[in-house]
């Protein structure tokens, strides 16, 4: 009777730890789908080719060098942010390292401020909430190689190919 029990409590656990593992599964890829509509949307309404493009967990960034644009399409939160910026308007960019109360590095944002009217648009490569501590210098990495990809972009003219290998 016991033995049934045991049993019966297991095969009850192992179902509702294999649920949760469908359930997480069909979120990530509903916020797969809709990353990649958000996607064909900016490549059909601005006509773009791009050349590299990055997928980070829920993120994504990309670069059309020919049409000097960059898409950037966040998922990973509760706020979706979703824009394709013109290069040529792009004034000044940075790294901002955010930290918390423990000096903690809470996020690693890219910041992009407009020539006109200095507005900022950030976007994250790296949250304390998301993603995993182990992910951090490898994200801080990708954040600076794509800061200076759109320092070499972000001016008028083509870029030599001999330029982009720096990168």
């Amino acid at each position: 009777m016991v033995t049934y029990i045991m049993i019966s409590i297991l095969i009850m656990a192992f179902s509702v730890i294999g649920i949760k593992a469908l359930i997480k599964e069909k979120r990530h890829k509903r916020k797969q789908l809709r990353m990649a509509e958000a996607y064909d949307r900016f490549v059909r309404q601005f006509k773009l080719a791009v050349d590299y493009s990055e997928f980070l967990y829920c993120r994504y960034i990309g670069l059309d060098r020919r049409n000097k644009k960059l898409i950037l399409i966040d998922h990973s939160g509760d706020e979706k942010q979703e824009q394709c910026i013109c290069l040529n308007e792009v004034g000044e960019s940075k790294i901002i390292h955010a930290k918390d109360e423990d000096q903690n590095i809470k996020s690693v944002l890219l910041e992009l401020r407009n020539k006109r009217h200095n507005k900022p648009v950030r976007f994250c490569f790296y949250s304390k909430d998301h993603d995993p501590l182990l992910e951090l210098p490898s994200l801080s990495r990708k954040a600076i190689h794509w800061k200076t990809k759109v320092d070499i972009h972000k001016h008028r003219g083509n870029v030599s190919f001999d330029a982009e290998y720096v990168l």
